[in-house]
């Protein structure tokens, strides 16, 4: 049973993994695979260890723009990063559910997106060897932009095999743990950027093939997740599932007032850029990539086990407390710089560090609360509504920060400062899906 452990399991992650007392009872998943929750846990945690690692060594925030400018591809180019990286893989979620939910077993979708995203960042490292320019530049965006599809299609997979295989009260361990554990691995990463200084060509096609291996490992470590066959009814596909799914805002409000929170909140990943260049005009150099590395990776260790545990308690109050030290951060950064504060060499890497903790316990609040706020089969539909409509939004933010960007980066990050604080007012109105059955 769920509190038998057998010897292979004494290991290191089975101790960081572990029920917190033997009593614990398997919830929202049947009786007879609660023998497989010890073995799944760590495969699972296993598993987004290599995905948050593969994504910080490709970030589109701070890795792939100094790729861009090694190649000397055009800016307008680079701007494009961000909002195809995220939006490209949200957009599409309303129609992949649909696809999903066809596949008795879902992480063979997660799969399928995994070994998409290895073979796209195979063909980036092939085209920054050969190309070079706008055309290097163009070839890139589009490699993104199948690479964000495929993040999608993990997204919706990897919510329904987590909802499946590990019971309310462990899933917010399981998020947090991989993720911290992704930021310390990548504190080496962040440290060889440091000391390396300007990378030559050959290491940035470096750092994309070894994170394409990094995938190939992760995909390895899913492939041993136990998941039982699921329900396949409702797998169709098109636009007249996709309307169908919309409704599930009108009928339920919970998860209604939950988009407009997470729309509100998702401000914490979109001010981030607009720190990177407040961190260049004060201090310049393309040193900082390293330190900001380091930053992410020693926030993401530091918080990511943290908030997974207070979202098993109640992910509603972990969304708020993360937003509101985004936003009193922000505030604090546009009143000190206003007023003529000093700005040592260390100053943005601690302002990213904050933020990077901020937004790890926002991301780790939202997919727990959506995890447990959608029982059963419902979880591939509620993901897939949730994030086609943020992407819809994000192109939209995107808009709205290119047009106060034209006034000035503080601009920015004083109105999605604003913006974060309305969502976590509004998250009060949440329930706490942690103490439903």
């Amino acid at each position: 049973m769920f509190g038998t452990k057998s010897k292979q399991d004494n290991s290191w992650l089975a101790g960081l993994t572990a029920p917190d007392e033997d009593a614990r009872i398997c919830k929202d998943i049947p009786d007879n695979e609660c023998h497989q929750v010890v073995g799944n846990r760590r495969w699972l945690i296993l598993a987004q260890l290599a995905t948050a690692l593969a994504e910080l060594m490709v970030n589109a925030k701070t890795v792939l723009p100094w790729l861009f400018q090694a190649l000397g591809a055009p800016v307008w180019l680079i701007g494009w990063l961000v909002p195809i990286r995220e939006s490209g893989s949200m957009l599409p979620q309303l129609f992949l559910g649909a696809y999903v939910r066809k596949m008795p077993l879902r992480k063979r979708a997660w799969l399928w997106g995994a070994g998409l995203q290895a073979g796209c960042l195979v063909l980036m490292a092939v085209t920054a060897w050969i190309w070079s320019g706008w055309l290097a530049g163009v070839l890139l965006l589009l490699l993104l932009a199948l690479m964000s599809l495929s993040r999608g299609l993990c997204s919706i997979a990897s919510k329904d095999v987590l909802g499946k295989t590990i019971p309310k009260k462990e899933r917010g361990k399981v998020t947090g743990t991989g993720a911290s554990l992704a930021g310390g691995v990548g504190l080496v990463f962040g440290l060889l950027l440091s000391v390396a200084g300007d990378l030559p060509l050959w290491g940035y096609v470096a750092v994309l093939l070894a994170a394409a291996l990094v995938w190939v490992l992760g995909m390895l470590c899913y492939t041993r997740v136990a998941e039982q066959p699921g329900a396949t009814d409702g797998g169709v596909n098109g636009w007249q599932h996709a309307l169908g799914s919309l409704k599930l805002i009108r009928q339920d409000p919970a998860f209604g007032r939950f988009l407009l929170v997470r729309t509100l909140l998702m401000s914490t990943a979109l001010v981030t850029p607009y720190y990177v260049l407040l961190a260049q005009q004060y201090n310049g150099g393309i040193h900082i990539l390293g330190g900001m590395v380091i930053a992410q990776g020693l926030a993401q260790f530091a918080s990511s086990w943290f908030w997974g545990k207070l979202a098993d308690v109640s992910s509603q109050r972990v969304m708020q407390l993360a937003g509101l030290i985004a936003a009193l951060l922000g505030l604090g950064v546009c009143l000190y710089l206003m007023l003529g504060g000093p700005v040592p060499a260390g100053y943005f890497a601690l302002v990213i560090f904050v933020l990077s903790v901020a937004h790890a316990g926002v991301r780790v609040g939202r997919k727990t609360f959506l995890v447990d706020l959608a029982g059963g089969d419902k979880r591939t539909d509620y993901v897939a509504v949730s994030n086609t409509l943020m992407g819809l939004l994000l192109l939209l933010a995107g808009a709205l920060s290119m047009l106060l960007g034209l006034l000035s980066s503080l601009a920015v990050v004083l109105v999605f400062s604003l913006l974060t604080f309305i969502g976590v007012w509004l998250a009060q109105g949440l329930p706490n899906v942690q103490d439903n059955s």
